[in-house]
């Protein structure tokens, strides 16, 4: 049911996306029809739940207490976090404005675009519900945030068990981040769950379509969703050993490469462009490295990401496929540290503890298959 939800959530943007990029109006009409087909996909393609070993009626407890007051402060108090409110709700409102993702905003015309180029999954999402009660108060499209945390943590624990669920609803970068948070505006506890949902097909192995839509879904919500989609891709094809893994993704990349190239580039450094620098940029390598590594350790992550290295090395041979996303992703990361051109620790500091939370799926089934008996 959760899984399904994220699904949803992921389809109904990447369609209203791709039909955007045709030029198909964004309006009440094509939301509608885009939730609604979302909701039947999700309904008949999703992972069946794993059956809990046990009952664990004290973990659900302790997994609602904090999901309750997220719901209650998300109902009593607006939106905060300035990202949420300048980027991606904005892009929202404009798109249920102007009802398209390429209209007048995109190019200036309405308002300052800040972060311009960047991918439009969510703020489609938060755009049907502006359609679909006819009001671009995002008071109602923000518990779209909340809700997706809330499925992501009980999808986890569906698929891994019900106290791994109360470990992901109490970490604090999860809970209480006021820059990334359940109550913000980001994109990364999506990107959190998207991740999540594309490895547990890759751990099923059983449906190569359904993985790359969740591939997709990466692809389409944040610009760090594109490497990490390749990577998933990489595993996939690895796993799969077919071509219909990258049908969805492709489709996505295409559809992001021409929308990208109808308006003007965003007001970030391209990170890509800077690949090629790479090499005259090594000296610079030592200092991501520390600078990341003591992200590791934080009173927003506790002692979390040294159980997962410790759980890692325990069973390294059977974790091979986590070990890998969550190690090609941290190395992406010191990649991105290592070319930038701003100044690095503050890059470091301001990102680091968001860009961890994008592989916590595999790094709590790390944590969970390490304490099973062999």
């Amino acid at each position: 049911m959760a899984l399904s939800a994220l699904f949803a959530l992921g389809a109904c943007g990447a369609m209203l996306f791709v039909a955007g990029v045709l030029h198909v109006p964004i309006n009440a009409l094509t939301a509608a029809l885009a939730a609604l087909l979302a909701v039947v996909w999700a309904r008949h393609s999703c992972l069946a739940p794993q059956k809990p070993a046990r009952r664990e009626c004290l973990a659900h407890i302790i997994t609602l207490i904090p999901l309750a007051i997220l719901l209650f402060t998300a109902a009593t108090h607006p939106l905060e976090d300035y990202d949420g409110r300048a980027f991606w709700m904005f892009k929202a409102k404009a798109i249920a404005h102007d009802h398209a993702v390429d209209g007048p905003f995109f190019h200036g015309e309405e308002a300052d675009a800040p972060r311009n180029d960047y991918p439009l999954l969510l703020p489609l999402d938060s755009a049907t519900i502006m359609l679909l009660t006819n009001s671009l108060d995002d008071r109602a499209a923000r518990f779209i945030y909340l809700a997706i945390f809330i499925a992501f943590v009980f999808t986890i624990a569906e698929q891994l068990g019900g106290w791994w669920a109360a470990l992901l609803a109490w970490i604090p970068m999860f809970a209480v981040a006021p820059e990334g948070g359940a109550l913000s505006g980001y994109a990364d506890i999506a990107l959190a769950a998207f991740v999540g949902g594309a490895f547990f097909e890759l751990i099923r192995a059983k449906n190569p379509l359904r993985f790359g839509a969740w591939v997709t879904f990466v692809l389409l919500t944040k610009r760090e969703g594109t490497p990490i989609a390749l990577l998933l891709l990489i595993a996939g094809v690895f796993v799969f050993r077919r071509g219909a893994v990258i049908v969805f993704p492709g489709i996505a990349f295409i559809a992001l490469a021409i929308w990208k190239s109808r308006i003007p580039g965003g007001d970030e450094e391209n990170l890509f462009a800077l690949l090629p620098t790479l090499p005259s940029r090594l000296d610079r390598l030592p200092g991501a490295i520390v600078g990341f590594a003591r992200h590791l350790v934080t009173p927003m992550w506790g002692l979390f990401w040294i159980a997962v290295l410790i759980a890692l090395v325990y069973k390294r041979r059977e974790l091979a496929l986590p070990a890998f996303i969550i190690g090609g992703a941290f190395a992406i990361d010191l990649i991105a540290y290592t070319v930038t051109t701003w100044v690095q620790i503050d890059l470091i500091n301001s990102s680091a503890d968001r860009l961890l939370m994008h592989v916590v799926a595999p790094a709590l089934y790390a944590m969970q298959r390490s304490t099973l008996k062999t």
